[in-house]
């Protein structure tokens, strides 16, 4: 089976975007068989989503789950995971959202860089360059995000 472009993150992988899914999947798997490649799972799946919207990010609520986590664990790592939190208690009551219109471009590294990771440290650097440069592509929504995280914040603390 020749390598085609995945339909998401433009990865060149046989099967396309099914190949590319298997990938993702094959990373679950590696986390769930030893803990030290599942200690950024969330971020992993986070921006494994942005790159992959058709399948991930087709509702607003979704695209605000993925975004906000991105943006949280590159903009607050020291809040990570009681803003995540909150920003899933808040999007489980379903707030009014729209869902912008999401980049063409979704950053220059994928699924693939993370899975030639073979060690627990260059995984745990691998994971986060991946998140940057997604977040990086994502850059017409970055307030968009922060918006989202000012909403739950001023909820927070009101």
């Amino acid at each position: 089976m020749p390598a085609i472009p995945c339909a998401g993150c433009g990865l060149l992988v046989e099967g396309g975007a099914d190949g590319c899914q298997a990938l993702f999947d094959e990373e679950a798997l590696r986390a769930y068989d030893d803990p030290r490649f599942a200690v950024r799972r969330r971020l992993i799946v986070d921006a494994y989503s942005l790159q992959h919207p058709d399948r991930y990010c087709v509702s607003a609520i979704s695209l605000a789950a993925h975004l906000t986590g991105v943006c949280v664990a590159v903009e607050h790592p020291d809040r990570e995971v009681a803003l995540n939190a909150a920003i899933q208690r808040w999007l489980s009551r379903r707030p009014r959202l729209e869902r912008p219109t999401l980049p063409v471009d979704r950053g220059d590294l994928t699924i693939a860089d993370v899975r030639a990771a073979t060690e627990p440290a260059e995984h745990a650097r691998v994971v986060a360059a991946w998140a940057g440069a997604t977040w990086a592509a994502y850059r017409d929504l970055q307030d968009v995000a922060r918006t989202w995280i000012d909403e739950v914040d001023r909820e927070r603390t009101a």
